[in-house]
């Protein structure tokens, strides 16, 4: 029997799954902005919500280095988010009472419980996002097939309704992209829903793959006055000897509305050699490698190029790898981080006018 369900929700909003064979149920879908302390360290929070699931990262403030967390709230509000390693092991976990206002609690790392409190943080960016998302599903005959059923869920933040600021339109169109829109100019939702459909009622053709699962999500990484950096993550199962994902970052100048990218921000010509140095340092900090080891025996290469796909705070570059960049599939994900201090001589004059570095 054919299933198909189609959910589309608004920042806040309450509203009902269609399907042709269940009972409706309610779905609540918000992004939370939070600022506050863990102990006495000021932090910041870009929380993603669907149902009881909740997705995201924080930074502490001092540094913006995004740590990806993730976890479920309970019928009494109690929330636990968790920070995982590599091999899917929770390293520290966020947990208390959580509001749509505030959340409040313990972190603990390696045993190690501190205090924490984070509120709304007042939006002196003049930019307030909805969180759009829709999900479906749709049996197959598995003997032709392969697959029991295709499945298709997306989410992404979209500027308010109405907003004035003068990128908002460039956002939409990142955002846009990232579902296979150009430039119709169409709200989110109807592109994902024409996403889906296409997806749940595929024209196959002989020997042509089919794609089974399909999850894109875009979320708010950073956000200040000046600057805006948007994550794009897809999940793609094609029926191959394993799925595929990838992550993108889109940076955008809030001051001349304008997209960035890493020639704008540093001289990777003239620092070509310095850059390169300060990632194969980063890359062996990062996974406690000593100098007699070669990168080689985790990379592709013992030099990790300048890559083009970064995402940018105040205070610091990341440059993201996804599988087969620069590592095998079974590598994984490889983000490196380095601090704008470490970058000075290698920064763009514009850009550290834009950031009042100078």
């Amino acid at each position: 029997m054919r299933h198909i369900y189609i959910l589309l929700f608004i920042l806040g909003s309450v509203t009902t799954t269609l399907a042709q064979t269940s009972k409706p149920a309610p779905v609540v879908t918000r992004y939370y902005n939070f600022t506050g302390a863990i102990d006495k360290y000021p932090v910041t929070f870009h929380l993603y919500r669907v149902n009881d699931k909740f997705s995201g990262c924080y930074y502490y403030n001092s540094s913006e280095e995004a740590i990806d967390i993730s976890g479920n709230i309970n019928k009494d509000r109690f929330l636990e988010l968790a920070h995982s390693d590599g091999e899917g092991n929770a390293t520290e976990v966020l947990s208390g009472n959580f509001k749509d206002s505030t959340f409040s609690g313990t972190w603990s790392y390696k045993g190690k419980l501190l205090a924490f409190r984070v509120s709304t943080k007042n939006n002196n960016s003049g930019l307030a996002f909805d969180y759009i998302y829709t999900q479906g599903e749709k049996k197959l005959p598995k003997a032709e097939y392969g697959r029991a059923e295709l499945n298709y869920e997306a989410a992404a933040v979209w500027p308010v309704a109405g907003s004035q600021h003068p990128a908002a339109n460039l956002i939409k169109q990142l955002i846009a992209a990232e579902f296979d829109e150009k430039s119709s100019g169409e709200e989110i939702g109807m592109v994902m829903i024409k996403q889906k459909n296409e997806i749940l009622n595929p024209v196959r053709k002989e020997d042509e793959a089919i794609t089974y699962d399909l999850e894109k999500e875009v979320q708010v990484t950073y956000l200040s006055e000046k600057l805006l950096t948007l994550s794009a993550s897809t999940y793609i199962d094609g029926g191959g000897a394993h799925p595929n994902h990838y992550t993108f970052y889109h940076c955008v100048d809030l001051i001349h509305n304008r997209k960035l990218t890493i020639t704008d921000i540093l001289d990777t010509v003239t620092c070509r050699a310095m850059l390169q140095a300060l990632l194969e340092k980063k890359f062996r900090t990062v996974n406690h490698l000593g100098k007699e080891e070669k990168i080689s025996d985790y990379l592709f290469s013992n030099i990790i190029p300048v890559g083009q796909n970064i995402m940018l705070t105040s205070k610091g570059i990341g440059f993201h790898y996804n599988p087969y960049e620069v590592g095998s599939y079974a590598q994984g994900d490889v983000y490196l981080y380095i601090s704008y201090k470490e970058l000075d001589s290698c920064l763009k004059p514009e850009f550290k006018q834009l950031m009042e570095m100078n």
